[in-house]
């Protein structure tokens, strides 16, 4: 799929709770409310607009698999620590980076972020 396609596409959600999986895989997320989303599922690099400042981020879009969980919409924020539970961010999508996967287990999900960040983030 072409990145490119998704270049300029913008909007915002608000921060709900999660699981918190992800902070406990040392990569905690924003869970968002993905009402009103029109987007493929797969994993993108985004711009990220949170308490008046821009982050680079990674966002995921579809069922969770690894936990048999449906459609979740959540993003790992690059140098990000804050609680921003129940405020509403913008985000950019920059480019889609792959499209999701099935992993039988966590640990290999973990692994797989781990790359995503080093090849995406760094």
């Amino acid at each position: 799929m072409n990145g490119k396609r998704f270049k300029g596409l913008f909007f915002r959600a608000k921060v709900v709770r999660g699981a918190g999986r992800g902070k406990g895989m040392g990569f905690p997320t924003a869970n968002l409310d993905a009402a009103g989303v029109d987007l493929g599922h797969g994993v993108y690099l985004v711009e990220v607009e949170a308490l008046d400042k821009k982050y680079k981020g990674l966002l995921f879009f579809g069922p969770k698999q690894a936990f048999g969980e449906p459609v979740s919409l959540e993003i790992f924020i690059k140098d990000f620590a804050n609680d921003i539970y129940g405020e509403t961010v913008a985000v950019r999508v920059i480019k889609k980076i792959r499209d999701i996967k099935k992993f039988d287990n966590p640990r290999e999900l973990q692994k797989q972020i781990e790359r995503d960040v080093a090849e995406n983030l760094s």
